[in-house]
């Protein structure tokens, strides 16, 4: 899959703890719905079934040093499409995943490679800086998300910004840039979180053009709404 910004994928929706399942966008404006897992189980299940394959369900686990077989297990019980990834630290962390993932399927019986991966990168220091491609790491990986406001709480500086008159903190472009290199370098789609400031339609608008100009193939909301904003955009 190309990393082209004129080729636009569906935004994701990403579910915070405790937020209500879509009722005012369809499911089917969405390339897929991010839950965490161990924090919302009980929407995780819910989102399955409601979505009933209008798009893929995504659980995130919080990094890879953080999730058990057991918790794998759990997941594909709840019959998700995916995994993403968090806190990825390089190539490593994708392959460790994927082999526990291997191991799950086998247990359930389901076809192999039937769990995608999403990874999130740039996030940490350690993929920023990580010398290590991403190419041909996993079969499974189908691309990379960049979360700038995760990356600025663990680095402390400020968040982003959605003004572009704005010049955004040095750390904050160097993940942009470590997540999209990486994604082009493997072929991968790349997103990017919008900014948690992104919250009217005319922020939202200025934050996809962004993230499109940076060659991101989309990017991923807080809110509902926020897609219904980018569809009408469209």
């Amino acid at each position: 899959m190309s990393v082209n910004r004129f080729k636009t994928k569906k935004p994701l929706l990403s579910l915070r703890p405790g937020a209500l399942l879509p009722t005012s966008v369809g499911f089917g404006a969405f390339g897929g719905i991010v839950v965490d897992f161990g924090s919302n189980n009980a929407a995780l299940t819910a989102l399955v079934t409601a979505t009933r394959g209008a798009c893929r369900v995504f659980a995130r686990i919080a990094s890879i040093d953080r999730v058990t077989e057991g918790d794998l297990a759990q997941l594909l019980d709840r019959h998700i499409d995916g995994v993403m990834l968090g806190e990825c630290r390089g190539r490593v962390d994708v392959q460790r995943l994927d082999v526990m993932l291997r191991v799950a399927e086998a247990s359930a019986g389901i076809r192999r490679q039937h769990i995608a991966i999403l990874a999130e990168y740039g996030t940490t220091p350690e993929s920023v800086l990580s010398p290590h491609s991403l190419d041909e790491c996993s079969l499974r990986l189908e691309g990379l998300v960049f979360d700038g406001n995760a990356l600025a709480t663990a680095l402390g500086c400020a968040s982003p910004n959605t003004r572009l008159d704005v010049t955004q903190p040095a750390s904050i472009v160097a993940g942009r840039a470590a997540a999209i290199l990486r994604a082009r370098e493997a072929s991968l789609d790349c997103y990017e979180t919008l900014p948690q400031a992104a919250l009217t339609e005319n922020a939202v608008r200025i934050a996809m053009a962004a993230s499109r100009a940076n060659g991101f193939s989309s990017v991923v909301c807080h809110m509902p709404q926020q897609a219904a904003w980018l569809d009408a955009d469209d």
